[in-house]
């Protein structure tokens, strides 16, 4: 999908995608529970919780994360092939919208960050 470009004052150009809406529910549910899997984690290591508790939410903390990261990795390769000088994008979970950041001028660096 091809999305609306807008420059800014940092010499750099915006893109506003619109995603689909099983795909921002798919990321923001895993955003949301890697938040609260970090809570819970310091919960329990103020709670004095034993090892194996510890151990088990950090466990699920990584198999989230890792699952995150690869949800953010595939839905970014829609999108690199138009923008591989990209200097950020992400997400706003109210509106559905993918935000990517480009370099106004098209000789920058090679993009470096993401959600």
């Amino acid at each position: 999908m091809r999305g609306l470009k807008t420059e800014d004052s940092r010499k750099t150009v915006e893109t506003v995608v619109q995603l689909d809406e099983e795909t921002v529910n798919y990321l923001q549910r895993l955003d949301y529970e890697l938040g609260g899997l970090q809570v819970l984690h310091t919960h329990a290591l103020r709670a004095g919780a034993n090892r194996e508790k510890l151990a088990a939410v950090k466990r699920e903390f990584q198999e989230t994360f890792a699952e995150y990261q690869m949800a953010k990795e595939e839905l970014w390769t829609r999108f690199a092939p138009e923008h591989p000088r990209f200097k950020s994008w992400r997400v706003d979970f109210q509106t559905g919208i993918l935000y990517i950041v480009d370099p106004a001028d098209p000789s920058g660096q090679e993009g470096e960050g993401h959600a």
